[in-house]
């Protein structure tokens, strides 16, 4: 019943807690009283198969509660990671890098950031990911090479900023 085996602490930024924070704060003080309000007028109706209106209110409330509970769960197995010391400038935590898709030519700019703050389009590349898990360590002027699902891409580290 109770799994005794410690989870290993996912990073985050300071930015992507509170982020996460103001999400669950929302959705308990705001969401959750409007959705509460829905299922109680539709039970005046009749708790019965017909009521379409119970059933939708019951459903988007079950719906919000997996979301609450599953941003608890985020929340209480991260860590805020606030810094650490370089020695030398290698791809981590916390890093902006700049990388070059050798075949395409493409050039992206990436902060490297946890898992649930990742954002791709906004310049967020997660570190649990196979490009972010392959740039993990590499130096400057590396190239290295990532086996995605789409298939083996290569880059090359342009720029990496502490």
């Amino acid at each position: 019943m109770f799994d005794f085996a410690m989870k290993p602490k996912v990073p985050i930024t300071r930015i992507g807690h509170r982020r996460l924070l103001r999400e669950l704060s929302h959705l308990r003080k705001v969401v959750r009283p409007e959705v509460l309000d829905e299922l109680y007028e539709a039970r005046g109706y009749g708790v019965k198969i017909e009521n379409q209106q119970y059933l939708l209110a019951r459903e988007r409330h079950v719906s919000l509660q997996k979301k609450i509970n599953d941003l608890e769960e985020k929340l209480a197995g991260c860590e805020i990671f606030v810094g650490r010391k370089f020695f030398f400038k290698q791809v981590g935590f916390g890093t902006v890098i700049t990388i070059k898709n050798l075949e395409s030519g493409e050039v992206n700019r990436f902060e490297m950031v946890g898992p649930w703050e990742s954002d791709v389009s906004g310049g967020r590349l997660s570190i649990d990911s196979p490009v972010g898990r392959s740039l993990m360590g590499h130096s400057e002027g590396e190239e290295v090479v990532a086996y995605t699902p789409s298939g083996r891409r290569s880059y090359r580290i342009l720029s990496i900023e502490i």
